[in-house]
């Protein structure tokens, strides 16, 4: 059968199909009228029919899915930039909730060996040394939370950084001791072995304060998950949407093949040549399945 070019082009899906859609109301009734007369007289279309029913359904199902998928995603994008401006307004802090304690013990872990080492100068037994090694973390950690929580308090930032650094000095002078008088090393020498675990020491702590200054907050963080679950789900939600809309219009496309036919060989209303005839009918196939 040679079919005539300009109805061709009138296939689902095509331009024309688009720019046809406010045609002529008149036209459009009578062509209503003659599909519903044809799918009544024509019940070896029922099969395509109930499958492109079911395919419209599961299509409208997950147009659904992807509206709410992409509304939850807006929420929590609103929560999360609102979360931002409170917590983090600058942008800076790079690491994850878990990233970033998971650093800042590693870099406490770390420390305990230069204050272990410290912690001798004081003479104690093995238990007093490690019990005065546990204290000195507690204070390690203690200034590394400090620095973070002064960060937008000059002043008392000032104040925490000269209380670490005389605590540091301290722990320079009793280390040196320690080993001019215990070891017998050289003052020249036991200075630059003490300086070296000092400076080790502070700094960890510095890091520590860095690596917290760069660290979420839990609620952000946790806020920032939810978003990019969202995310993801709202773009399975498209792309399921999109695979539906596909299957849809192939559907619609075996009905309007069925109809091809029966449309040629039906003779257009008076005045209105079979190209748009034809049009119409294919428009009033599209508009029993409507997709947004």
């Amino acid at each position: 059968m040679v079919v005539d070019p300009s109805i061709e082009r009138a296939e689902p899906g095509s331009g024309n199909a688009r720019d046809n859609r406010h045609a002529d109301p008149i036209l459009q009734a009578e062509a209503n009228a003659a599909l519903e007369r044809w799918l009544q007289d024509h019940p070896e279309i029922e099969g395509e029919l109930k499958e492109t029913v079911r395919a419209h359904i599961h299509f409208q199902e997950l147009e659904a899915r992807t509206r709410e998928a992409e509304q939850m995603l807006q929420i929590a994008e609103q929560r999360y930039a609102t979360l931002q401006t409170r917590h983090d307004v600058a942008g800076h802090r790079i690491f994850g909730c878990t990233i970033g304690l998971a650093l800042v013990v590693a870099l406490v872990v770390l420390d305990a060996v230069p204050l272990n080492w410290a912690a001798q100068a004081f003479g104690l037994d093995s238990g007093g040394t490690w019990l005065v090694t546990c204290i000195l973390v507690v204070a390690s950690v203690g200034a590394m939370v400090g620095f973070e929580l002064t960060s937008g308090h000059p002043r008392q930032r000032s104040l925490l950084a000269a209380v670490v650094g005389v605590a540091y000095l301290m722990l320079l002078g009793l280390r040196t001791q320690f080993l001019t008088t215990v070891a017998g090393e050289s003052a020249p020498v036991a200075l630059l072995q003490s300086a070296m675990l000092t400076a080790i020491s502070a700094g960890l702590v510095l890091c520590g304060s860095v690596v917290l200054a760069r660290t979420r907050s839990f609620t952000l963080s946790h806020s920032l998950g939810i978003v990019r679950r969202a995310r993801r789900g709202a773009a399975a939600a498209r792309i399921a949407q999109g695979l539906a809309s596909q299957k849809l219009q192939r559907h619609i496309g075996a009905l309007w093949q069925m109809l091809l036919p029966w449309a040629l060989g039906t003779a257009a209303p008076a005045g209105v040549d079979r190209a748009k005839w034809a049009v119409a009918l294919r428009q009033s196939v599209r508009q029993l399945f409507p997709v947004s």
